[in-house]
């Protein structure tokens, strides 16, 4: 294979990597190498100018973005890229939403199971029959969809942008009109909200001799999905909840709100066709550029899509997107011409379904240089008698191809989960090894998202949604919504879980109050040469110290210390001022600065703001320069002004110091001085309003944790969980280079292994793929050796991954795959067969009379064809047998009958 630092692009490649200025389009089948093409124009962008801090590479899913970054990473050997942002909008959002301090800093993101559970709490229904039962899941669903839908009628979103209008049914319209009419008001957006905001008002008003019976079924139905929605959203803001959708809407809002946000010169979104028409306004409000007269000198947005493979129509993707994008672009559309995957004897084929189900004309369709002759043998239909015998049919032909050409990757695309639940079910029979891509996420099963819990609970003890699956998954309760309300009740106490874990009968907050009463209290800040606690100095150090709640009269403490490291010349815009303030004070030796501070502390507790980054940093300097002191023996108590506010004041969106001054919050005055002795200063202001308000929680606190069901729910969870917890607590700052697997890798499957063997949870069968994917693919040991970084790294990443995501992965030896279209898109294999290609799937019978999803189906069987590298083979049942035990007889789709003749 042709090295990638060898590539030389084509020409209609390289007429993209010249784009400039404006808007572009680039449609680009499969195979044409677009990932390389983004890439380069990366670097190109970069030597013209270009920061890497200003660009912005957007894409649909974390697979296509993990891409981008390998190939951005092999190609520009620059430190400086690691500035520029790669991933999908659902990430970029919630980083932009957390940067920018516009939601509660310790909000937790739950996904549809989350809140399919929640929803469940308030119907009084059992959520594990909620989510077996497709009806009534589906009326969750719309009720989750209409809380979105109704934030966007109240927030005046754009008509084309509502993620949901179908939630609001005709009837749904009907009833609303009714309830107008009868109030002898306009039916407008205004009395949707009114309605919404008062359904106990309307629900008794449609019972009256107002409205006839008919109307009181549709109005009372409807008033139900306002009051679950409304419901819904309110106990997302109590707890701090956001779901991915919630992601987007609050940043197109910040976006479009006037504040001075972050505009980006150069982006580049690929996979575009699969965006929704909100996604496209929030990157229009990321541009420079304005879409309504766009100045080519401003910036540059280049799209990259294939309308070839539209399909995600379910979650909001619409074909007009590429049609609006076109018109937009006009003059700028770019066509890469030359499939670079594909033989030609494959290509064909393709082009030709492209041409003439798809319409794409002729002139747009992709060339190849590869003119490889089969030997006959490549394109098949494959025949048998019924739908059983297909199953066993196809799963014994692909044991042929495994046997025939064993380094080869072979994978059924099916149509529907049954589909490759029946297929994998012969394929273990036959003892084939294969990977499943279909039906319920392996990330997204309970026992997973457990184990990702323990580990997201161990960098933020804040995490409402983590304990709560953390304290059902251990048996401390019986269902999520008694983990989720208990947990609330500890929250509103400034109470988390390892309240149990770290005290017999206390509570951090507790110890705080107890410290600040009855002891000398150090508080204390650094400056430092960077962020790393492991390797960077300390430059300065300044404290206090505090007694009854009071600053000790001449206890001022302030030294600075000498370094070897690089000092950073900027803080973010402004320059370092420690620089300049180094210039007038005597810089002591490391060891004597530490042994000065040290003895100064001799053993009071020590109190910081971001305490934890403080301590270590000290703890490995002291490591380096003064190894004869021991923090963690002379000073193993301190306290967190950051931890302490997260629990007593947990609406604020930040906790940063520099937003407390530019907020005048805590009597903080605003200050940029950036140095320790002034972060003291303003600290020690924050402790007196942690101290008022730890004060004022002790008594709940203590009622609490006096109640017998409290303390026998403590006591299971001490017993399931505090071993657990200690182990991954003491391993977080140890770095170990000679390790045979990544920390975080071995921490996960110390768990799984002590929470099987506690009988707390089943089996994983697939968990290997995940270990092996974590440490070849995403975990840098040699670079991050330590739990601490491997989390702060990845932690977000790994939250977000999918089961997909594998698939592409060296880490994956199973050379089968069997997979539903739309989780195969994006993926490649040598050999494809298209399971079950018969009309009635190919179109879906309900299908067949709505154009748009007609339409949407012709382009599924195109992906599905189309991940196909050498071979391709199309099966089909020619009878099906009805409950009756009748035979029908089943007909090829009609997808195939341009391209049939290709086919023996």
């Amino acid at each position: 294979m042709k090295r990638y630092s060898e590539w030389t692009p084509d020409a209609s490649q390289q007429a993209v990597i010249d784009a400039h200025g404006g808007y572009h389009l680039v449609l680009a089948p499969p195979g044409c190498g677009k990932t390389q093409i983004l890439t380069e124009r990366v670097r190109r962008a970069h030597e013209q100018g270009v920061a890497y801090e200003d660009m912005l590479c957007l894409t649909f899913t974390n697979r296509a973005a993990r891409g981008m970054q390998e190939r951005i990473h092999e190609r520009i050997a620059d430190g400086e890229v690691s500035g520029l942002y790669v991933g999908n909008i659902h990430r970029f959002c919630s980083k932009f939403l957390y940067d920018n301090a516009l939601i509660e800093a310790g909000t937790s993101i739950i996904d549809d199971e989350d809140a399919l559970s929640i929803l469940a709490r308030y119907l009084d229904e059992q959520e594990d029959e909620v989510k077996d039962d497709y009806r009534r899941r589906r009326g969750y669903e719309e009720i989750i969809q209409f809380s979105h839908f109704m934030y966007q009628i109240e927030h005046g979103h754009p008509k084309a942008l509502r993620l949901h209008a179908d939630c609001l049914s005709a009837d749904d319209v009907e009833a609303m009109r009714r309830i107008c009419r009868v109030e002898r008001r306009p039916f407008d957006a205004a009395a949707m909200i009114d309605i919404y905001e008062h359904t106990d008002y309307y629900s008794d008003a449609v019972r009256t001799e107002a409205y006839d019976y008919a109307v009181q079924l549709l109005a009372l139905r409807m008033l139900r999905k306002m009051r679950y929605a409304h419901a819904f959203r309110a106990y997302q803001r109590q707890n701090h909840l956001m779901d991915f959708e919630d992601l987007l809407l609050l940043t197109y809002d910040a976006l479009r709100s006037g504040e001075d946000h972050r505009r980006y010169p150069w982006i580049q979104v690929d996979e575009v066709q699969d965006l929704n028409p909100l996604q496209l306004a929030i990157i229009d409000l990321l541009s420079t550029l304005c879409p309504q007269s766009p100045d080519a000198s401003a910036g540059e947005v280049l799209y990259l899509g294939d309308e070839q493979q539209a399909i995600f129509s379910f979650m909001g993707a619409k074909m007009d997107t590429l049609t609006q994008l076109k018109t937009r672009c006009s003059g700028c559309i770019h066509h890469l011409s030359v499939n670079h995957r594909s033989p030609r004897y494959l290509l064909e084929v393709f082009n030709e379904y492209a041409e003439s189900q798809l319409g794409i004309d002729e002139e747009l369709l992709p060339d190849t240089a590869d003119d490889r002759k089969g030997t006959g043998r490549e394109l098949k239909i494959l025949y048998s008698d019924t739908l059983e015998g297909e199953y066993e049919d196809v799963a014994r032909f692909v044991g042929g191809l495994f046997m025939e050409y064993p380094q080869d990757t072979t994978a059924v695309i099916v149509s529907s989960n049954r589909d490759a639940d029946e297929v994998s079910s012969c394929l273990h029979r036959l003892q084939l090894p294969h990977f499943k891509v279909s039906g319920q996420d392996l990330f997204s099963t309970q026992e997973v998202k457990m184990l990702l819990a323990h580990l997201n609970v161990l960098t933020n003890e804040n995490n409402f949604i983590c304990w709560s699956r953390l304290l059902k998954g251990l048996g401390v309760f019986q269902t999520n919504a008694a983990a989720r309300e208990f947990m609330r009740k500890l929250f509103n106490r400034a109470m988390t879980p390892t309240d149990f874990l770290l005290y017999d009968d206390s509570t951090y907050v507790q110890e705080f109050v107890a410290a600040c009463e009855q002891e000398e209290i150090v508080v204390f800040d650094t400056e430092t040469t960077g962020l790393d606690v492991f390797e960077d100095d300390i430059l300065q150090i300044a404290a206090v110290k505090v007694r009854n709640g009071q600053k000790v009269p001449g206890s001022e403490f302030s030294i600075y210390i000498e370094t070897e490291r690089e000092i950073p010349p900027m803080l973010g815009p402004i320059v370092n001022p420690i620089i300049e303030e180094r210039r007038h004070h005597a810089l002591l030796p490391h060891g004597e600065a530490l042994t000065k501070f040290m003895a100064y502390v001799g053993n009071d507790v020590l109190i910081g703001h971001n305490v934890e980054f403080d301590y270590h940093i000290l703890d490995f300097n002291l490591r380096r320069y003064a190894s004869h002191t021991n923090l963690r023996t002379d000073c193993p108590r301190y306290f967190d002004t950051l931890k302490l506010l997260h629990m007593l004041a947990p609406d604020l969106h930040s906790y940063r110091l520099d937003d407390f001054r530019r907020q005048h919050l805590f009597g903080i005055e605003e200050d940029e001085a950036h140095l320790a002795d002034v972060d003291v200063d303003d600290t020690l202001k924050v402790l007196h309003h942690c101290y008022e308000q730890g004060r004022g929680a002790l008594a709940s606190q203590t009622e609490f944790l006096s109640r017998q069901n409290v303390q026998n729910r403590i006591e299971i969870f001490r017993k399931a969980y505090m071993e657990t917890y200690f182990h991954a607590r003491g391993l977080l700052y140890e770095r170990s280079f000679r390790s045979a697997e990544p920390v975080l890798v071995s921490e996960m499957r110390s768990v799984y292994q002590h929470l099987l063997e506690a009988g707390r949870m089943m089996p994983i069968e697939k968990l290997h793929y995940i270990f092996e994917y974590l440490s070849h693919d995403i975990l840098r040991p040699a670079e991050e050796p330590s739990l601490i970084e491997q989390l702060r790294q990845h932690i977000m990443e790994i939250n977000t991954l999918k089961e997909a995501d594998l698939c592409n992965s060296s880490t994956i030896t199973d050379r089968i795959f069997v997979t539903t279209v739309h989780k195969a898109k994006g993926l490649e294999f040598d050999n494809v067969i298209v399971f079950d290609a018969v009309d009635g799937r190919y179109p879906n019978y309900y299908n067949k009379e709505n154009p748009r999803l007609l339409e949407e189906d012709k382009r599924k069987f195109y992906v599905a064809i189309s991940r196909a590298r050498k071979r391709l083979f199309v099966s089909q049942s020619l009878t099906r047998i009805d409950y009756k035990g009748q035979p029908h007889r089943k007909l090829l789709t009609p997808f195939m009958q341009t391209i049939a003749r290709f086919f023996s």
